[in-house]
């Protein structure tokens, strides 16, 4: 029998899964190795992560191609010791390799997969199980647009548009009147096909309409076992840019420290624990954002995988090691749960106050000397485009911060902001919808 030895992941890996694979080979005594599977059609991508650490081999190959899976995975079958996937556009991928991985690995279906990245499947799976924890929706594609008014004629406005795959608010958009929903599905049709080009998101691209939920946003992940138990981490309270009063629904900060009672937590806990198990999943982590209502918790979706940041914020405020706890959940072991919390933690997401070509960005070395920054990255240069993310933009710069005082650490993230700056020069409106092809094709 071969020595269990091998982490296996899809398509990228990620320096926190790279630190958690050495955790892991120093728990359990014994030197362990990374595979990655890069399916051929994400592999071109110019711009695309590599691990450099050579913890991780990698082996190019399409997923699409059955045979050529089986071929690649064969020699390694038997050392593989658990199987994860990190990114919302990788699994699908996930999906069709899991038929080709040992039976002694525990993996979620790839059917509940698919439920949990493509938005209309996981509504009405959520909505058969629990009516009350969705709002009404309608699933539309382009050729729909001529019969928009009477599917939604029962609508209540405002109301949500946003893609039925994609992630972080990609395309996600509020509209008041029946006329503005006309116009934006319009809009998102034009450009929706070069958004999923590059994100390299699998599926034909299609919206969903659907009721906007009003109340405050919060997070939670959760284990979840191989026989279905599910252990959900604290509640992660999420301010959008709506909320905020600015362009997109992207989380601006997601904070630790939260207004919620045990009450509130454990009602939250329960509404997570109802979408996982609407999804049948099993041997994964799942994020799942929510909205606390007046009529109780409201999911907004549920992602078969880790939540951005997630790892950088329950280290810093509980002390857990996030990516590891993926990890040995998949390996059929219980999670290490935290306990209260040891600081306050808080991540940052920055945009550009306008669109348009970015000339410079300033404050980033001032930002990174205040207390409470641990991590600061930039995601963009002087030449690159900056676009609001309901027209297919991503956060420029993303940072973590942790302090002990909860009010020093809000300074600091106010600082944080007024300190960092992106100047852009602005286009002509007609321009700048070029600018937005020219940027996701």
């Amino acid at each position: 029998m071969q020595n269990k030895d091998t982490i296996l992941t899809i398509n990228v890996v990620e320096k926190e899964l790279v630190r958690a694979v050495k955790l892991l080979s120093k728990e359990t005594k014994q030197p362990l190795q990374g595979l990655v599977l890069i399916n051929k059609s994400y592999a071109v991508q110019p711009d695309r992560p590599i691990d450099t650490t050579g913890l991780f081999k990698e082996i190019i190959c399409d997923f699409d191609n059955p045979d050529e899976l089986q071929t690649v995975l064969k020699p390694y079958t038997e050392r593989l010791l658990a199987a994860t996937c990190r990114y919302e556009e990788a699994v699908q991928d996930f999906g069709k390799v899991i038929p080709f991985l040992p039976p002694h690995l525990h993996t979620p279906s790839p059917t509940s997969l698919l439920w949990a990245t493509e938005k209309p499947l996981m509504r009405d799976r959520l909505k058969n199980y629990d009516i009350n924890l969705v709002p009404r929706y309608q699933y539309m594609e382009e050729e729909d647009l001529s019969k928009l008014t009477e599917l939604v004629k029962d609508f209540q406005f405002p109301v949500i548009v946003k893609p039925s795959g994609l992630a972080r608010a990609v395309l996600v958009s509020r509209c008041n009147t029946l006329q503005e929903l006309k116009n934006r599905l319009k809009y998102t049709f034009r450009i929706i096909n070069h958004a999923y080009a590059r994100a390299q998101y699998p599926g034909k691209p299609g919206v969903l309409v659907e009721e906007m939920i009003q109340g405050d946003m919060y997070s939670v992940d959760a284990y979840v076992s191989r026989d279905g138990e599910i252990f959900c981490l604290p509640p992660v309270k999420v301010i959008t840019a709506h909320a905020m009063g600015l362009p997109g629904f992207y989380g601006v900060q997601r904070l630790t420290k939260t207004d919620l009672d045990e009450k509130d937590i454990q009602a939250a806990f329960a509404a997570s624990q109802a979408a996982v198990k609407a999804l049948n999943l099993s041997s994964t982590t799942s994020h799942i954002e929510l909205f606390h209502t007046s009529q109780g918790w409201k999911i907004i979706e549920l992602a078969a995988r880790i939540g951005g940041l997630r790892d950088d914020l329950y280290r810093e405020a509980y002390g857990i090691e996030h990516f590891y706890n993926d990890l040995t959940v998949r390996m059929g072991k219980k999670p290490q749960m935290p306990g209260k919390p040891i600081s306050h933690a808080a991540a940052v997401c920055i945009y550009a106050e306008d669109e348009g070509y970015i000339t410079s960005i300033v404050g980033i070395e001032e930002a990174k000397k205040i207390p409470s920054v641990i991590s600061l990255s930039v995601d963009a240069e002087e030449g690159d485009i900056a676009l609001f993310s309901q027209n297919g933009g991503y956060a420029l710069i993303s940072i973590i911060l942790n302090n002990q005082d909860p009010q020093k650490l809000q300074k600091d993230i106010a600082a944080v902001r007024n300190l960092i700056k992106i100047n852009v020069r602005k286009t002509k409106k007609d321009q700048a919808k070029e600018n937005t092809f020219t940027l996701i094709a």
